[in-house]
């Protein structure tokens, strides 16, 4: 087979062809169009949303720490002030005997409006006032109230339908606090008369304890009280022994159940403490009308002793200054002869006006 020539590639002399893009032609420096650069604006930032406002916790922790110094400080003082006057020597040491204390008991006619606001915070803050309705809780049966005050414990005697009170007398020496104790238990209990024990008798006599009193509701027979009750009234009379010895005339020894229930302020069993009353009980007898630094434990002691009465408890508190007692008729006790008082016209005319169901329309 005769052999094909293939015609060989002749590379031809003109340039390969490129794909490269030809070299940019730069124009000569002066005939170049210099263009202004205008400077970028700052954009406004975006407002950053609004965050929820963070309570200062500082200042209700700083809360505590300023009324804790207050109180700090307060307590501090009075500190001080106690230690200053258990220190100082007491200028008269027999004012602590009955014979050097003078009759204040007409002070309480000048106070009578104001006492309750006086004493009302220093007795919430010592707990007085929770012992005043625990002894108004024991009270049963027929009820005298002696050196009643402004009645600071109309509140807490036992009154409802079922209550242990059959009836109520309240006795003070001052007009002016029997007016105030009137008026409180019509607020107290105007309201509640329906919610009260039916046939429940509330009496209110201005007299003294150490005199004659009227006889306990229900005729000559009953004659005494089955619970008589005294808060803070050793304080103010100058005769405490006698005014105990009288309570006990008025009292139904013949009733096994019936008590004295005592609430009183006086000396302590600390030296240093008795200091400080001695040095401030002519001032505060003064002003108040009660001396604070009578040994009321050694007056009860000897009241019971004359009359037979039993001392069934002797509790006392704060630093001993705060004293109350329960007492009960003794063995062999007999009931008194109490007839004279049953006929004491004057107080009977005087309760009878001042009864609460009179103020009702009721006899």
């Amino acid at each position: 087979m005769p052999r094909t020539l293939r015609p060989q590639h002749v590379a031809s002399s003109a340039p390969r062809a490129t794909t490269r893009s030809p070299a940019p032609v730069h124009q000569p420096i002066h005939q170049q169009v210099q263009r202004p650069t205008i400077p970028l604006q700052p954009q406004p930032a975006a407002p950053a949303p609004p965050q929820p406002r963070l309570p200062n916790a500082y200042r209700y922790r700083a809360t505590p720490w300023v009324l804790g110094s207050l109180l700090a400080g307060g307590l501090g003082f009075y500190t001080a002030k106690l230690l200053i006057a258990a220190r100082t020597p007491c200028q008269n040491p027999g004012i602590a005997e009955l014979v050097n204390q003078k009759d204040v008991s007409a002070r309480y006619d000048d106070t009578a409006d104001s006492f309750d606001s006086e004493v009302g915070i220093s007795e919430t803050l010592m707990g007085i006032n929770r012992m005043r309705r625990e002894l108004a809780q024991q009270c049963s049966g027929h009820v005298l109230e002696a050196s009643c005050g402004t009645g600071r414990n109309l509140g807490y005697f036992d009154l409802g339908k079922e209550g242990k009170v059959e009836s109520l007398t309240f006795v003070d020496l001052s007009p002016g606090m029997v007016e105030v104790c009137m008026r409180k238990w019509h607020i107290l209990h105007d309201s509640k008369t329906g919610e009260m024990k039916p046939g429940l008798q509330v009496r209110f006599l201005k007299g003294s304890v150490i005199e004659k009193m009227p006889p306990a509701p229900g005729g000559k027979e009953k004659g005494g009280y089955d619970t008589i009750i005294q808060t803070m009234g050793l304080c103010s009379t100058p005769e405490p022994v006698e005014l105990l010895e009288n309570l006990v005339r008025h009292l139904d020894v013949s009733n096994p159940e019936a008590r004295i229930l005592l609430l009183e302020h006086g000396r302590s069993d600390r030296e240093w403490m008795n200091n400080i009353l001695d040095n401030a009980a002519e001032k505060h007898a003064e002003i108040h009308g009660c001396w604070f630094n009578r040994d009321i434990g050694a007056l009860v002691e000897q009241a019971a002793r004359k009359t037979g009465m039993e001392v069934v408890m002797e509790r006392r508190r704060h630093v001993g200054t705060t004293w109350v007692f329960e007492l009960k008729p003794g063995p062999g006790m007999t009931k008194p002869n109490i007839a004279a008082a049953a006929a004491s016209s004057v107080g009977s005319e005087e309760v009878q006006q001042s009864t609460w169901t009179s103020w009702l329309g009721w006899k």
